[in-house]
């Protein structure tokens, strides 16, 4: 087990690719907004993927959000 007793030189980097659904209704209308996302927290203030806090949940997609929202498919 590594001893980080004197400090941390350096950092090793993990990465993922995460998937998020947001609803569509009949007459393809989207809801994409914080909302819907599962990453808002519970009291909806914050983004639990980038820890930034969050306005309007209910109306927008965060300004600092990493999601990269694709166009609605036919």
């Amino acid at each position: 087990m590594a001893d980080f007793e004197s400090g941390v030189k350096s950092f090793i980097k993990g990465k993922t690719e995460i998937e998020v659904n947001f609803p569509v209704d009949f007459k393809d209308k989207a809801d994409i907004s914080c909302r819907q996302c599962p990453y808002l927290s519970s009291n909806e203030r914050m983004c639990q993927l980038n820890k930034q806090p969050v306005q309007y949940p209910s109306r927008f997609v965060g300004a600092y959000c990493p999601l990269k929202i694709d166009a609605l498919e036919d």
